[in-house]
């Protein structure tokens, strides 16, 4: 049961609720203060009996039409049956004569924001922090708007204004932790953060936000110290736990990474999120029959884990069993249909069960799309090439890259590895290399990961050594 349903349990509120019910039922006139109706509407709308919602509005509203608490409630339900834009309709009317009530305009930032207003969500919140500008509620939900429209660095300063207020919030540290990634300059938050954590030493939340931040930035091992010292507050963390297994995950340590995500997992059985985690870390072991365990397990508890679904279906595919690993495909096309990776992998699959046709419909559709297309055009290339259709995926990569403009390398290395193979396509070969190290920072790592062959082809030591030495 939730805190809200434990806060509205009470023996008084019993009590009001028969009273209400005793006069539904009898049908004769009652009197209710109008707290006792607030309470009696949030308590039906908590265990969601619209009638009953609808019946303790109304009779609130004949009481006391004014009250601006009522007339909330009463527009939160005409959002829930009909439409937020309505329910804005109908609260902007008591804005006129109350153009500063917080709790109005509190309801009505809210509305903006489930309309997808968010604008005005935003204005609305802006004003209400004019008003007092210690409300966590408030920057926390505008933190929200900002978040949701991809706007980073307003939402970092907006969590960080609600920090300083209350330094060990999760509920700001975490949001805050998380936007930091997308910044342009994390560090200033990590180095905000690690302040935190020195002036309150004892907080398990400062550290794990702290290590979360580190986490997402890359400082793995810095992140480990910090969950690590989150831990000795607090064992029963399991956000603490969850997180040191990724950072270890991410360092190949999977041995202690899988140790964490049990103790994750004794804490938080149920918790989706560590299941998935641990069917990824044994999917990453080629653990296949274990990896498909725990991505069910996850499924169980979150059926719309699309993510989940094909992971499944990979660890199936990968013991050579395409006929239980393509339901569970389908299935995550069927919750995400616009998700181009799951899409990418079933194509891959058909290619790689030879029903090819099929295969390239879907691949043609996704190209068509033209999202991610470096990433669609290289793995339709390399199934091509898996099926001895050299020159078909040759010609793919050369009019995609002749159509198109990319900002990175990665469909030029596929060409160049791809042609390299074929020594009557050295002319051709000779534009595509020079196009590449004319337009991108090219490194030896990069070469050696993506395209290993153009490094033992002598013809292109010296170019490959000028270039990138002149570089650096």
């Amino acid at each position: 049961m939730s805190e809200e349903l434990e806060d509205l349990n009470s023996e008084d509120l019993n009590e009001i609720i028969e009273k209400f019910e005793d006069c539904l039922s009898s049908g004769q006139g009652c009197f209710f203060d109008s707290d006792e109706l607030i309470e009696v509407i949030d308590y039906f709308f908590a265990v969601n009996e619209v009638s009953k919602t609808k019946s303790a509005i109304d009779l609130a509203l004949q009481l006391y039409p004014n009250e601006i608490e009522i007339n909330i409630r009463k527009a939160q339900l005409i959002s829930q049956e009909e439409d937020p834009q309505e329910a804005i309709i109908y609260l902007e009317k008591f804005k006129e004569t109350n153009p500063e009530d917080p709790d109005l305009l509190f309801a009505l930032a809210s509305l903006y924001s489930q309309a997808g207003i968010q604008s005005k969500a935003i204005e609305s919140y802006e004003t209400l922090l004019v008003q007092d500008d210690e409300d966590i509620e408030v920057y926390s939900s505008l933190g929200e708007e900002y978040f949701s429209l991809e706007d980073y660095e307003s939402a970092v300063k907006i969590y960080k204004k609600a920090i300083k207020i209350e330094p060990t919030n999760s509920f700001l540290l975490q949001p805050f932790a998380y936007a930091s990634q997308y910044i342009d300059n994390p560090d200033r938050s990590i180095v905000f953060l690690k302040k935190l954590c020195k002036q309150n030493p004892y907080s398990e939340q400062n550290w794990i936000s702290y290590g979360i931040l580190l986490y997402y930035t890359e400082n793995f091992f810095d992140a480990i110290t910090a969950f690590d010292l989150a831990i000795a507050i607090s064992e029963d963390n399991s956000t603490a736990h969850l997180y040191k297994a990724q950072s270890l995950i991410a360092l190949e340590n999977y041995k202690d990474g899988i140790e964490s995500l049990h103790e994750a997992n004794k804490l938080d059985p149920d918790e989706p999120l560590v299941l998935f985690f641990l069917g990824q870390a044994y999917e990453k072991q080629n653990n296949w029959i274990t990896a498909a365990i725990y991505y069910k397990d996850c499924i169980k508890h979150d059926q719309l884990n699309s993510d989940a679904w094909v992971g499944v279906s990979m660890c199936y595919f990968e013991q050579n069993d395409f006929h239980s690993a393509e339901p569970y495909i389908q299935k995550a096309i069927e919750l995400e249909p616009t998700n181009i990776h799951s899409r990418l992998a079933y194509a891959e699959m058909l290619y790689k069960e030879n029903y090819i046709e099929k295969s390239e419909e879907l691949y043609q559709a996704l190209y068509e799309e033209g999202k991610e297309l470096s990433v669609i055009t290289i793995n339709w290339a390399m199934s091509m090439v898996s099926a001895d259709k050299t020159m078909d995926a040759i010609h793919l990569l050369r009019e995609t890259i002749d159509n198109n403009k990319f900002n990175e390398p990665n469909i030029y290395f596929s060409l160049i590895e791809i042609s390299s193979k074929e020594t009557y396509l050295k002319d051709h070969l000779d534009d595509y290399i020079f196009h590449l190290f004319l337009n991108f920072d090219i490194t030896y790592e990069m070469i050696e990961k993506n395209c290993p062959s153009l490094l033992k082809n002598p013809h292109y030591e010296n170019l490959i050594k000028i270039y990138i030495d002149e570089k650096e």
